[in-house]
């Protein structure tokens, strides 16, 4: 299996390669198609991923797919993937390629749990602090949950903020009950 890391540093490799020759939004085009069609068609995920065909059969079979349909870059950077035997990598390009477009673009994603929908004005105050906070523009989703009890819990990338009332009662009960032990 191989490691989401390596797909990153692939993906922002083309990325800054594209940008240099200005076919930025052409790769972010490529990307999106071989992404469709990987997902669509399980038995071309499957031909790529096999150990016993060799990588000029996988090279023909992608020249064959994508030949016309996307740039030479993309081609190239599709062939490097089976010359380097890092074909699993087109397993993680939606993901990654969107998170490093993003990241280039200073695009983040956050979710927000709130009991109460969170819509309108209130949406748009929320929004513009998330902004000020991280400095960048963010694409917010907003999930009722009402297992949280009141307050909110928001995830930034890989970051989390519990301000629920569901966590505070359960802190209150671990702290209530360490004191009844001790």
């Amino acid at each position: 299996m191989l490691d989401k890391s390596i797909a990153i540093t692939f993906i922002k490799a083309l990325l800054e390669v594209a940008s240099k020759k200005g076919q930025f939004e052409q790769i972010e085009k490529d990307l999106d198609l071989v992404c469709g069609v990987m997902k669509k068609h399980g038995n071309l995920k499957k031909v790529m991923f096999h150990p016993s065909i060799s990588r000029s059969n996988k090279k023909d079979v992608l020249k064959n797919v994508f030949g016309k349909a996307v740039s030479s870059l993309m081609l190239n950077f599709l062939s490097l993937l089976v010359d380097r035997r890092k074909e699993e990598i087109l397993e993680f390009i939606p993901e990654v390629y969107r998170a490093v477009t993003d990241e280039k673009k200073g695009v983040v994603k956050a979710t927000v749990q709130t009991v109460d929908p969170l819509t309108g004005e209130r949406l748009e105050h929320f929004r513009k602090q998330l902004k000020k906070i991280t400095g960048k523009t963010v694409e917010l989703e907003v999930l009722q949950n009402p297992d949280i009890l009141g307050g909110m819990v928001i995830q930034i990338g890989n970051k989390m903020i519990d301000g629920s009332v569901a966590s505070r009662l359960k802190n209150l009960k671990t702290r209530l009950l360490s004191l009844r032990t001790a």
